[in-house]
């Protein structure tokens, strides 16, 4: 392969550069003078300025705009005005004005206009003026096909506005106000509508709103109106028609009578029927009336009704355009003659089913009645009942007046006893503001009934205390009142409601009987009554007075003379050093009873305890609780305190146990203390089989023999603990450690001095040795020289 030159490479690689700069330098200058030339002519024009760049002239004003620069140019110019009318221009002059005295050309609008700067060999200067023409219509007119409009039809309104423009810029905008005063606006833009010119200049219009003829549109107003949409008018309307009042002919429709015209009417009442309607032209009425009697008017007044009087009646309002009817159904209303409540007993006897009557005489119509029963006891507490129709028996036929009768069943229970009851004949008739036209006298109710025991019940006492008072309360219901008897212990009987005991005594405890009893039947009740003594002694004791740890201690707890043991519960106590309290109670069935369960007998409770170091020194005590609703205060025998003695082998809490490193000449303090009952001993065996009987060690002084086991036991009767400590004893080096030093510096001293000696005697050797060279070498020369 043959090699290029590294030199024609270089050559090929700069003709290249120099072909790409060749092309893309004229784009450059280009570019730059084209920036140039418009930054320039920016720069040139921005002198050019006019008094208003956005006019609107209506048509035929005047309208005047200047165009000025500030100075004239070195060189020739022409400042002038371009427009599709009235151009000028000047070359003398900084200023120029472009007006018209009455503006009436539409081809201003839309076209450019614009005024300009010429100078030779550079680009004209232009600010450009937005003139926009506009007229006001000369004439604004609404029309309707019809003068008189009939329901149903689609009636087409015209809007003919004459002469405005320019026309692109139009809308049409339509008003309804109707008789309430509300407003609706519809607006039609250009496009909508037809018109007779062109779009920029002046013509006339014509617009068309189609309307559909209903009553809502009688006595309505339209109007409309020509506006302007254009940018520098600030009210748009131009131009307004006359209002148009709208007359739509319509049937008439009845709003009266309707649901809220009386229907009913009391016999003898005034009876007014109004009959209105609204509708164009006025309507006129006629009326059609039970026995086909006509009447012509808008009302039927009648002073007095009478039965003949009840019926249809018939409405109708009318006029050119149609009609409308309306019925209404009078019913004629009789006040019932008489209302009577009656039962089938005047004495009811509890469990029977009775039956309360109620007659209502000459009432209707009865397909509206309602006959209401009303009870009321002995609170005041009201129950209301009602009974429509068809829950009733009538006598003659359903339409007209008649009697009816109404019947209640009721359970004679003695809650019915002195109840009231009334019932009422209500006409539920939408025009009665009072439906109740009848009501019986009250019935007052009686029934008669069995005793029924209210007292004694569970809250009164069925235990007492011997020698305290005790009363016994029976009390009862019933009708007949009830008469009372008591049986008590000992087969004694009374006839009273009470018994009144003023000393318990044991022999007064046992069953207690009442019965209440009349003559429709008796009821019972029994009271248990429980005569309570306080126990005469509680007594607290231990099988032994000093307790040794480990062991299991049984508490007696002696509760003599006391009961219902079926209610008693004996509570235990602990207190210990520290005043912690703590109870345990026994309930009935867990202590044992020397005698039957049911009267006042001896009772014993033991707590087993469990003897340790935790129990030395508590406090037990025990009491005797009576669990009764009646006793306030339940606890009703205490013990004395009981103290606790524990003996338990010592535990050794102080050293404790581990090693202790000292150095030779410190001090040494070795304290043995610990806890047992009774107080215990101490004993130390030290480094050489050294034994003490104290507590405590103590050395001023120690030295490498003291090292080693110290073994502390504290003992009593009950046992012992031990405890070892271990003692280091370091000796001291700080003698040595400085004798070494001294003899470590005294060495290095003697190696640099013997160094030294050695490297003085080596330097004179060496100087001898040169001197003996020079006197060898001055012989030769002296014996050469010879």
């Amino acid at each position: 392969m043959t090699s290029v030159p590294f030199s024609f490479v270089r050559s090929v690689e700069f003709w290249s550069w120099f072909r790409m700069a060749v092309c893309v330098l004229p784009v450059v200058l280009v570019v730059m003078g084209v920036y140039v030339d418009y930054t320039h002519t920016a720069d040139r024009c921005s002198i050019l300025t006019v008094s208003n760049d956005s006019l609107l002239v209506e048509y035929g004003e005047p309208v005047k705009v200047n165009c000025s620069i500030p100075s004239e140019p070195s060189s020739v110019y022409k400042l002038g005005w371009e427009s599709q009318i009235l151009p000028v221009q000047t070359d003398s002059e900084t200023s120029l004005v472009w007006t018209s005295p009455n503006l009436t050309e539409w081809e201003v609008n839309g076209r450019e206009m614009f005024c300009y700067l010429s100078v030779p060999n550079t680009e004209q200067c232009k600010r450009k003026v937005h003139l926009t023409l506009y007229k006001r219509p000369d004439s604004v007119n609404i029309s309707s096909e019809s003068s008189v409009w009939s329901e149903g039809q689609m009636m087409k309104l015209k809007c003919e506005i004459e002469n405005v423009g320019p026309l692109q810029n139009l809308t049409v905008q339509w008003t309804r106000v109707d008789q309430n005063n509300i407003t609706t606006v519809t607006e039609m833009p250009y496009g909508s509508f037809s018109t007779s010119g062109e779009e920029r200049k002046n013509g006339n219009v014509t617009s068309t709103l189609t309307v559909s003829a209903s009553r809502d549109e009688d006595d309505v107003q339209y109007q409309c109106a020509a506006l302007l949409r254009l940018d520098q008018l600030q009210q748009p309307q131009v131009g307004s028609s006359e209002p148009l009042n709208i007359t739509v002919r319509y049937k008439p429709i009845i709003t009266q009578p309707s649901k809220g015209i009386p229907n009913s009417v009391i016999k003898g009442n005034k009876l007014v029927l109004n009959c209105s309607a609204h509708g164009n032209p006025s309507p006129q009425y006629s009326w059609s009336s039970p026995g086909n009697k006509n009447l012509t008017t808008s009302s039927i007044i009648i002073s007095s009704v009478q039965s003949e009087d009840q019926g249809q009646y018939s409405c109708t309002a009318y006029n050119d355009e149609g009609s409308d009817s309306m019925n209404v159904t009078v019913n004629v209303l009789e006040h019932p003659h008489t209302t009577n409540l009656s039962s089938e007993s005047s004495m009811w006897s509890e469990g029977q089913m009775m039956k309360l009557k109620c007659e209502i005489k000459n009432t209707g119509p009865v397909q509206n009645l309602t006959v209401q029963w009303t009870r009321v006891d002995q609170n005041k507490n009201r129950t209301v009942t009602e009974m429509p129709y068809r829950r009733f028996s009538i006598s003659e036929k359903q339409k007209g007046s008649m009697d009816v009768t109404s019947t209640l069943t009721v359970l004679a229970s003695h809650d019915e006893d002195g109840v009231q009851y009334q019932c009422a004949a209500l006409l539920k008739l939408e025009q009665l503001q009072q439906p109740q036209v009848g009501s019986s006298e009250p019935l007052n109710i009686t029934v008669r009934y069995k005793p029924i025991i209210t007292q004694p019940s569970k809250g009164i006492p069925n235990s007492v205390i011997k020698g305290n008072k005790l009363v016994l309360n029976c009390s009862a219901h019933g009708n007949p009142s009830p008469q009372y008897s008591w049986s008590s212990p000992g087969n004694k009987n009374l006839t009273t409601s009470s018994i009144i005991i003023s000393s318990v005594q044991s022999e007064d405890q046992g069953q207690y009987s009442c019965t209440a009893y009349n003559d429709e039947g008796s009821d019972s009740m029994n009271v248990t009554v429980n005569v309570l003594e306080h126990p005469h002694t509680t007594k607290l004791s231990s099988e032994s007075s000093v307790w040794s740890e480990g062991q299991m201690m049984k508490l007696k707890c002696e509760i003599k003379n006391t009961g219902p043991v079926q209610n008693l519960t004996v509570q235990w106590t602990r207190v210990d050093q520290n005043k912690n309290r703590t109870v345990t109670e026994m309930p009935y069935r867990r202590f044992s009873i020397s005698e039957k369960q049911k009267g006042s007998m001896d009772v014993t409770s033991t707590l087993t305890v469990s003897a340790s170091r935790d129990e030395d020194g508590v406090q037990y005590q025990c009491a005797a609780l009576l669990k009764l609703e009646q006793l306030q205060q339940p606890q009703v025998g205490s013990s004395e305190p009981l103290n606790i003695t524990v003996r338990y082998k010592p535990t050794i809490t102080q050293p404790s146990s581990g090693t202790i490193s000292l150095t030779q000449g410190d001090q040494l303090v070795l304290n043995c203390s610990a806890h047992g009952n009774p107080s215990p001993q101490y004993s130390w065996n030290s480094p050489g089989n050294k034994n003490l009987t104290i507590s405590s060690i103590f050395i001023s002084s120690v030295q490498s023999e003291d090292q080693g086991q110290y073994i502390c036991t504290a003992y009593n009767d009950e046992g012992s603990d031990s405890l070892t400590v271990v003692v280091n004893v370091a000796v001291e080096y700080k003698l040595i450690i400085i004798i070494i030093a001294v003899c470590a510096v005294v060495g290095v001293v003697l190696i640099i001095g013997f160094w030294y000696y050695r490297h003085t005697q080596n330097k004179w050797r060496n100087l001898a040795s040169h001197r003996n060279n020079d006197n060898i070498a001055l012989s030769d020369d002296i014996a050469g020289q010879s």
